[in-house]
């Protein structure tokens, strides 16, 4: 009887080991088809040096809202009625979003509202939209004149939080340019000139103008396009 139990044990056993060893072996080929891929890594180019002119301006279109919106791209958080929209071709390294106080985009004496990311990795440049509100500029006659993007300088400023930027900062900004020898205008593309003031209702259906933008020139930034849509 003993002998009888030692052997069925020992089967037992044997088949049970055996299962085990069948199930590592399946595991091992299930694994690797389970496994989830490995994100690759994208290498972000390193903060350049600020202050940086844009690359070229490649249109600018005037626009006006029935219903006023607020800017937040400055401390003074003013609100906007006027303004431009601008299609600007800039270094991929100056579009990069960073989890730090980015470069401050300037176009003459206002700040800039950056609309998509504009960077593509792998490029050495990027076309990013933005909206400008309107501003005044004194000029060497001593008179305050509207702000003219196509003849304003167009510039990445040191890198800063929008809630910290003032008249005072965007003069110190200014003046470091002029140190710097930037270009007092952009660079402008062959045929743009200031098209003509479009009028929207408010914010969201400036928005949507916006989306067509992006897809025309951006057309990856899908995600961009899509959250100016879905606005109601």
């Amino acid at each position: 009887m003993m002998r009888h139990t030692i052997s069925l044990f020992t089967t037992v056993f044997a088949a049970n080991a055996a299962l085990v060893l069948s199930s590592g072996a399946l595991a091992q080929e299930v694994a690797p088809a389970l496994a989830k891929p490995v994100a690759q890594e994208v290498h972000f180019p390193a903060m350049p040096a600020t202050p940086a002119l844009v690359t070229e301006v490649l249109a600018a279109i005037a626009f006006e809202v029935a219903a006023p919106y607020e800017h937040n791209m400055r401390k003074d958080r003013m609100m906007v009625t006027r303004g431009h929209v601008l299609v600007l071709r800039a270094p991929s390294a100056l579009l990069v979003a960073r989890q730090v106080a980015e470069p401050v985009l300037l176009v003459g004496a206002q700040t800039a509202e950056r609309i998509n990311r504009g960077f593509t990795a792998g490029k050495d440049s990027g076309v990013l939209i933005v909206l400008v509100p309107e501003w005044t500029e004194r000029g060497a006659d001593g008179v305050e004149h509207a702000g003219n993007p196509l003849a304003s300088r167009i510039y990445f400023a040191s890198p800063e939080l929008p809630e910290r930027v003032d008249a005072a900062w965007i003069a110190a900004q200014a003046k470091k340019a002029d140190g710097a020898k930037l270009a007092a205008k952009p660079m402008i593309a062959a045929g743009v000139a200031l098209a003509a003031t479009r009028s929207f209702a408010d914010r969201d259906a400036l928005g949507r103008f916006l989306a067509e933008l992006v897809e025309e020139h951006a057309p990856t930034e899908t995600d961009c396009i899509e959250a100016m849509r879905a606005v109601d």
